[in-house]
């Protein structure tokens, strides 16, 4: 609960500040394993601080899935750099091509409804392979380069300050890891695992213990919760 509170109050801190030059709401998003083993999903992140956001838009965007569906995001997902974008009708920005995909129409109906239609996106791409982003929702004109540079330094400096007290990045598991954590999680055993890959035993339980250390569980039930979680079992 403290870490939170320290979180939350980096966040107000920063929020405050961009208030004043134009941003009414501001979104962040952090997960550290961005997509699912065979990078075809996004995973839901770990941690979002909102300000300025209706509650609603956190249930659709979390609780229903839009998260996945939002091109902002998928357009994040492919860039490093800050991007401006728009919803509104023949406004043309980075996300125009992504409108066209399955739930481009929804989010945008959304956004327009709830008057968060324009807006900066900072991709975040982390070592070990977190991803974060950070959005200011703009109510006016599009933003100079000036402005666009000015909320890729405070997105970073976001970032940098909770970094220590967010969850670390989880390394990556190898396909053969991934393979046996997910047949644990659909009941196989250890041996029942080694018939189906055509592979000993006791490579499987060696496969199987050095996911449990990198996911950091604690037994195989844990090993397959913690896969869960980070979008390995998709």
């Amino acid at each position: 609960m403290k870490q939170h509170d320290a979180i939350a109050g980096v966040v107000d801190e920063i929020y405050v500040d961009l208030r004043g030059g134009g941003i009414e709401a501001l979104f962040y998003d952090f997960s550290p394993v961005p997509f699912s083993a065979d990078e075809s999903v996004f995973c839901l992140p770990t941690h979002i601080e909102a300000r300025g956001i209706p509650d609603e838009m956190l249930i659709d965007w979390c609780e229903h899935g839009l998260y996945r569906l939002d091109p902002v995001q998928r357009c994040a997902s492919r860039i490093t750099r800050p991007f401006y974008w728009t919803y509104h009708p023949g406004e043309a920005s980075m996300i125009t091509p992504e409108l066209i995909a399955d739930g481009g129409a929804l989010v945008s109906e959304k956004l327009m409804a709830w008057g968060l239609a324009r807006g900066i996106t900072v991709p975040i791409h982390l070592p070990g392979g977190g991803f974060a982003t950070a959005t200011g929702f703009l109510g006016g004109k599009v933003p100079s380069r000036s402005i666009l540079a000015q909320f890729a330094y405070v997105a970073h400096e976001l970032q940098d300050r909770i970094a220590p007290m967010l969850e670390p990045a989880v390394p990556r598991l190898s396909p053969r890891e991934r393979e046996c954590v997910q047949m644990t999680g659909q009941g196989l055993s250890a041996k029942q695992i080694a018939f189906e890959l055509g592979r000993s035993e006791s490579m499987v339980v060696k496969h199987l213990q050095s996911a449990a250390r990198k996911l950091g569980a604690r037994n195989r039930p844990h090993s397959v919760a913690l896969a869960a979680r980070y979008g390995y079992l998709h």
